[in-house]
C-alpha cells in the first residue's frame, strides 16, 4: 500500500506578506482506503541563531546555544479520526499569516549566523503499524513593498551624488572608477 502527501501553496513564487492568508492544498493519494487517528496542520515561523566554533570553541558553542525564537505557530485540526478512500484527496486550506504577540515577522533569510524559517507541516496520524505520514512545506516572507521597518533619516544638505564608472578595464586591482 502506497500513501503520499503533499502540500501546494497557491502562489507558485510562494512569498507571502503579514496579515496575508497562507492558502493551498493538502493531497493526500492512496492505493486503497485507509484509516487515521487525525489531520493536522501547523504553521510555524522562527529565528535560529548559530554560534560559530571558529570564534569560539566546540564546547563553548553548545553551551552557548540560544533556542529558536518563534515568531508564528498555528496549528489547526484539518479532520478527526476516520477514513480516507483510495485515490487522491484534496483538502484546501487558509492560515492567516500573522506574528505571535509580542513578535515581529522578518523576512525569510538565510545566513551563516541567523536563519529565519517559515514553513507549512501536515501530519497525518494513524495507528501504531502504520507509519505516521509528515510532510513539510516552506514558504517565504517579505516586506510588502513600500512598507519600510526603519524610518527613513533625513538627507544632509552637503551630500553630493558621486558618479562612477564599472567596466572591465576598472575592475582590474588599482583602479578605482571613480572619476573626480
Amino acid at each position: 500500500m502506497s500513501t503520499t502527501l503533499d502540500i501546494r501553496l497557491k502562489r507558485a513564487d510562494k512569498i507571502y506578506h503579514e496579515n496575508e492568508n497562507v492558502s493551498g492544498v493538502i493531497i493526500i493519494s492512496s492505493n486503497s482506503d485507509f484509516k487515521h487517528e487525525g489531520i493536522t496542520l501547523t504553521m510555524e515561523g522562527s529565528v535560529n541563531l548559530q554560534i560559530s566554533s571558529k570564534t569560539v570553541g566546540i564546547i563553548e558553542a553548545f553551551y552557548n546555544s540560544v533556542k529558536p525564537i518563534q515568531l508564528v505557530s498555528v496549528s489547526c485540526e484539518v479532520s478527526g479520526p476516520g477514513r480516507l478512500p483510495s485515490g487522491v484527496t484534496q483538502i484546501p486550506f487558509e492560515i492567516p499569516l500573522r506574528a505571535k504577540p509580542n513578535r515581529v515577522l522578518y523576512e525569510t533569510y538565510h545566513g551563516v549566523y541567523v536563519n529565519i524559517n517559515y514553513g507549512i507541516r501536515c501530519d497525518i496520524k494513524r495507528s501504531f503499524l502504520s507509519k505516521d505520514l509528515q510532510k513539510m512545506q516552506q514558504f517565504l516572507v517579505q516586506y510588502k513593498p513600500g512598507f519600510n521597518a526603519t524610518p527613513q533619516l533625513p538627507l544632509r544638505e552637503n551630500r553630493k551624488p558621486v558618479s562612477f564608472e564599472i567596466s572591465p578595464s576598472t575592475l582590474s586591482t588599482g583602479a578605482s572608477g571613480i572619476k573626480n
